[in-house]
């Protein structure tokens, strides 16, 4: 199924039930006023990874007040509405205004109150207003409303390279993420999320030269890393001019989200397989004196790189 961070929903909440008119015994009016209409409510579901569990081609309705009845009794409520959306869920209205968002597990936000209930007869008596014993008035009527939901994904490291640089090699084997490996560019053409213990990584596609001008995927996934502590920069020793490379995708992230650039960053030197080992160490070297940043190499065929990176982001994230 297609991954999906954006959708267009109509969401209503339930009418008010109407009021009614009636007579009890000694001609006195007893007409009961309407039920409250169902609440419309967001529930933040950590199970959910993306919001393409929601038909966009459904009205989500909650239910609808009941009619007053004899004996002053009051209509019952309608049963509120909840609709269960990923973390963090951004709602805007039609005019593109920010409305609510959603970013903790079972929390619940009213999104649509229910309409009032009716007045029944009974709740006129001895009112200027009682001059018909038949009066009554009907619940509120709730409007199918139009919101858009935008997901941004929450991660504690975002994965951040150029396409093939075993972003998600690693995050297979770092997590129980089961992203597509394959040795060709995009691969990864959405965001695939992994938890290595309590920490979030997050595998974000590929980025070329130029991607923020719309080349290559793009830059639809920017906003999913908003809410993004760190970034984990991959380079590959497949790569001649490491650094270059490295300085090249800085680059392109400003161009892109300067926010992203002044983000807290440990850099990933992947495939450490390909190279010798002194040729391995003096790379960390450099990188360390040019960026002054956290440095490991890594392999998915050498686990003590594997550890070393578990122990580097573990430490980082704390």
């Amino acid at each position: 199924m297609k991954f999906k961070d954006s959708i267009r929903l109509e969401c209503k909440a339930g009418d008010g039930g109407d009021g009614i008119a009636s007579m009890g015994p000694f001609r006195k009016s007893d007409g009961g006023d309407g039920g409250v209409g169902g609440n419309f409510y967001l529930r933040g579901s950590r199970s959910r990874y993306d919001l393409g569990h929601i038909r966009q081609d459904n009205i989500y309705k909650a239910e609808n007040g009941e009619r007053g009845g004899k004996n002053q009794l009051t209509g019952a409520g309608g049963d509120h509405y909840y609709l269960d959306v990923p973390l963090a869920t951004v709602v805007y209205n039609d005019l593109g205004e920010k409305v609510t968002e959603v970013t903790e597990d079972e929390e619940i936000v009213l999104l649509l109150k229910g309409g009032r209930g009716g007045r029944g007869n009974y709740s006129f008596r001895g009112s200027k207003e009682y001059g018909n014993w038949e009066k009554w008035t009907p619940g509120e009527k709730m409007p199918v409303t139009q919101f858009k939901f935008e997901l941004e994904l929450q991660s504690d490291f975002i994965f951040i390279g150029y396409p093939n640089a075993g972003k998600s090699t690693i995050l297979n084997e770092l997590t129980n993420a089961n992203a597509k490996v394959a040795p060709y560019e995009f691969t990864t053409i959405d965001p695939q999320k992994g938890r290595l213990d309590d920490i979030t990584l997050l595998d974000l596609p590929g980025l070329i030269e130029g991607t923020f001008e719309g080349k290559g995927l793009g830059t639809g996934f920017v906003k999913h890393t908003k809410r993004s502590k760190f970034v984990a920069h991959f380079v590959s020793f497949e790569n001649e001019d490491m650094i270059g490379k490295y300085k090249s995708m800085r680059a392109e992230l400003k161009n892109i989200d300067e926010e992203l650039i002044n983000k807290p960053e440990i850099i990933i030197l992947s495939k450490s397989d390909e190279v010798s080992e002194n040729i391995e160490k003096d790379m960390i070297k450099k990188f360390e004196k040019e960026t002054n940043r956290d440095v490991v190499s890594v392999s998915i065929i050498k686990e003590d790189s594997i550890q070393k990176l578990k122990k580097l982001l573990k430490s980082t994230s704390k």
